[in-house]
């Protein structure tokens, strides 16, 4: 009798922990992550996208999903957290400034605001969601196979390095072809007004989106600061000099 109650007491208590495990797993999100001592991230209004953004749910583990399913292995990077949300398409198509457009893409969907959503054409023109007869995942599927980072360029609004905000998007593309996208995932600010910045990415081939860690000199505690990130950029992206880019509704 009393090994029988004694085995219920440990199966209840694994069910406990299991269950807080799987609360944990699934509540922490990029605002989870901690500002360097000295700074404080910076609160934004409940339903804007900025918000939204530093909410996003993070991954246990740190490992990288490949669209085939394959775990990706030895890519040079210094992962801080993965962001849980699985690629949509087993196709090479969902690459870094595809993961600019879902995340805005997702955002509208969630919040109910599919009447303002819009993507981009190759030429940085606007492509209403409701002006076409796709359902949310072909027309995001339309915009990973025809956009890219030179849409970005081109069609997103400029933002001034004094007015940083997660989900601002860190572009290079000097001609049109070949590119990169990084997104500001969260901003921190020191009493002095120093920013320091939370930044990932996704990659070739198409990849799930990870945020990046700043090594020593390139920021302080895992966080970027701008300078810091665009010399990170150009040492290792030889893909033109880096611009500043937001998502606008009007």
């Amino acid at each position: 009798m009393q090994g029988n109650a004694l085995r219920s007491v440990m199966l209840t208590i694994l069910v406990v922990l299991g269950s807080q495990l799987t609360a944990y797993s699934q509540s922490r999100t990029i605002s989870d992550i901690s500002a360097p001592e000295g700074y404080m991230a910076v609160t934004f209004p409940p339903h804007s996208y900025s918000h939204w953004i530093t909410r996003l749910p993070l991954r246990r583990g740190n490992e990288i999903r490949l669209y085939t399913g394959d775990t990706l292995f030895h890519a040079g990077y210094n992962v801080y957290a993965v962001v849980e949300m699985p690629i949509l398409f087993k196709q090479d198509l969902e690459q870094c400034a595809d993961w600019a457009f879902r995340f805005w893409a997702e955002y509208h969907k969630q919040q109910g605001l599919l009447d303002k959503l819009y993507l981009m054409d190759y030429n940085g023109r606007r492509r209403p969601f409701g002006q076409t007869s796709q359902s949310f995942k072909q027309f995001f599927k339309w915009t990973a196979a025809h956009a890219n980072s030179y849409s970005i360029k081109t069609g997103a609004a400029p933002v001034s390095e004094g007015d940083l905000r997660p989900g601002d998007m860190v572009v290079q593309n000097e001609k049109g072809g070949i590119g990169h996208v990084s997104i500001i995932m969260n901003v921190a600010l020191s009493p002095e007004r120093d920013t320091l910045l939370l930044i990932g990415f996704s990659f070739m081939p198409a990849q799930e989106f990870h945020i990046e860690r700043a090594q020593s000199g390139y920021g302080k505690d895992g966080w970027f600061s701008l300078d810091g990130f665009y010399r990170y950029l150009t040492e290792n992206l030889d893909l033109g000099d880096p611009v500043l880019r937001r998502f606008v509704n009007r």
